[in-house]
């Protein structure tokens, strides 16, 4: 097997979760060191990706002479690198679990016809390849797959299904940062001098987060906090404006009119301000520290995150 694609499979698997392994490690080994490919080609010379899924469409383009992808919309919007990185690779060699039949007489009842997924990989020169991924199988371990142009019914990883089918409902849209698998243990908020701290504690036997002021600490109600952690987690970014801040002053970023910290459990902390508004007043200038880029933050997220630290989220009196 191509090592470089090993080594993506595996990483993905692990993101994705660890019961596959667990199934597969009940089962008896009885790899296949011919099993075939769906198509193999160099992720070097993808240029094109489309994926189709539950009626919903999107399209990834490469830049001609870049390594850099965009989401097509418009305007384009770059791929957050961190989710992104490895998925040419990933679709450049599709490797199956079984041949099921050298032709297939009912595509429905593989959930082929329709297909539930439908995904276009396009060389740079114009070839294209087309496979379609259709239902699982019964112990929905795998799903049925077939590529457009030849009649050979296979079987792939459901979960490799799931990561293609992300690109869809969950498409690499930039953000400032990802905490998606890690948990928050301290928000700071700054906004034009006023500054709220929140801090998790473990109390009576669960985590709870409470507001930190110099001498007490205020549980906040949990009504109150549900959401934020996701809120945080998530900071989608409008687009990045360019790859090298200069002049951070011009966007209002030094001093920065909002200054935010997160802090992760394991001890790591990212800082990222927010700035003026974008000349169409629907974005913030924002950037995250140790990271060149300017970015544009939806103002409706960005008073969000405000409101954090000028409505801090104290017990309704009487609550």
């Amino acid at each position: 097997m191509n090592l470089r694609l090993s080594i993506l499979l595996v990483s993905v698997l692990v993101i994705a979760g660890g019961g596959f392994f667990m199934v597969r490690a009940n089962q008896p080994r009885t790899a296949n060191p011919d099993q075939p490919w769906m198509y193999r080609i160099d992720d070097s010379v993808i240029v094109h990706i489309a994926v189709t899924n539950a009626g919903e469409r999107i399209d990834y383009d490469r830049k001609p002479g870049s390594t850099t992808w965009y989401i097509q919309e418009d305007p384009e919007v770059p791929v957050f690198s961190d989710k992104w990185s490895g998925t040419p690779l990933l679709l450049s060699g599709p490797r199956v679990n079984r041949v099921l039949g050298a032709t297939i007489d009912d595509p429905a009842s593989y959930g082929l016809e329709p297909p539930e997924t439908t995904v276009t990989v396009t060389q740079r020169g114009g070839h294209t390849f087309e496979f379609h991924l259709g239902s699982n199988t019964p112990d929905n371990l795998n799903q049925y797959a077939r590529l457009v142009g030849t009649p050979t019914l296979f079987t792939v990883p459901s979960i490799w299904g799931d990561v293609i089918n992300n690109l869809v409902s969950k498409p690499p849209y930039p953000r400032l940062y990802d905490l998606e698998d890690t948990a928050l243990v301290y928000v700071e908020i700054t906004n034009n001098g006023d500054t709220a701290s929140y801090g998790r504690r473990y109390r009576d036997g669960a985590y709870r987060w409470f507001i930190l002021e110099e001498d007490e600490e205020i549980l906040v109600p949990a009504d109150q906090w549900e959401g934020i952690p996701e809120f945080l987690g998530y900071p989608r970014a409008y687009d990045v404006l360019s790859e090298t801040l200069e002049d951070p002053a011009s966007y209002g970023l030094e001093p920065p009119i909002t200054r935010a910290k997160i802090g992760q459990e394991g001890g790591g902390i990212i800082e990222f301000h927010l700035g003026d508004l974008t000349p169409d007043g629907n974005n913030r200038y924002g950037r995250v520290l140790d990271d060149d880029r300017l970015y544009a933050i939806p103002k409706d997220w960005a008073e969000s995150l405000i409101k954090l630290a000028t409505e801090p989220l104290y017990p309704t009196p009487g609550g």
